[in-house]
């Protein structure tokens, strides 16, 4: 099983995020270029060949001034979610809340963030008796030396060392040419989106048209996601809200 981990804001007190989100997202390696390829034919098909190979980023195509004046924008994210669920994927997320402090991680830790991730991937991975390979968008060192903190974690924390399903060793890809990272970077922005503007709390109006897509978009994800029960019976939610300030 391959697994795509992108975010969607900075939990830092210098961004602008209130409600960052680091998502994963899930698929059989045997799909793998089946679904690329059918992005790259929804990408070409809504967007122009010209886009065809560009990156897919939330923050560009999915924010509200773009979605509003651009019909090729809308009809994209409308058919993009959809797609997800016949493409056989399957969605987790951490969702974060402001404020936070600048302080890391003491100690060099695997942040919250990630463990409650691989903790559900783990679980997903056991429940189809199969092995999980983690990849990240970039480079080891954008997140602080991540690939240390993420073995150190497999390997000295009783909780890191139940995770049997998770290869010892997370991979960096390009997300230009990585359609697992793009479509993770989506989901996290769609959800970042919809708990910023508090549609957990009450439904859009009916004449808010942005934020009544966003709204759609969450629902699709929501459907992606799993609920999963470990071994000490306690339920992992697929889509989990953290204390305000974790991350």
């Amino acid at each position: 099983m391959l697994t795509f981990i992108d975010e969607s804001g900075i939990p830092h007190p210098n961004d602008a995020s209130t409600r960052p989100v680091v998502a994963a997202i899930c698929f059989d390696e045997g799909d793998s270029r089946t679904i690329s390829r059918r992005l790259y034919a929804m990408k070409r098909d809504l967007l122009g060949s010209a886009r065809a190979d560009a990156e897919l980023k939330g923050k560009k195509l999915l924010k509200e001034k773009t979605y509003l004046n651009s019909s090729a924008s809308r009809m994209f994210a409308e058919d993009f979610f959809a797609a997800l669920r016949d493409w056989g994927v399957n969605v987790f997320a951490t969702i974060m809340q402001a404020p936070f402090s600048p302080h890391p991680e003491p100690g060099g830790l695997l942040e919250t963030r990630f463990r409650y991730l691989l903790q559900r991937i783990e679980l997903l991975a056991a429940e189809r008796d199969t092995y999980a390979s983690v990849l990240f968008d970039g480079r080891g060192s954008q997140f602080r030396d991540l690939s240390r903190r993420f073995s150190g974690y497999l390997y000295r924390s009783y909780r890191g060392q139940v995770c049997t399903h998770i290869t010892d060793t997370p991979a960096f890809v390009d997300s230009v040419t990585s359609a697992g990272i793009q479509m993770a970077d989506m989901c996290a922005y769609a959800i970042r989106v919809y708990y910023e503007h508090s549609l957990f709390a009450s439904r859009p109006s009916s004449d808010d048209e942005y934020q009544r897509a966003v709204r759609s978009w969450y629902r699709y994800v929501e459907r992606l996601t799993l609920d999963l029960s470990d071994g000490d019976g306690e339920i992992r939610y697929g889509l989990y809200r953290m204390r305000v300030g974790a991350r």
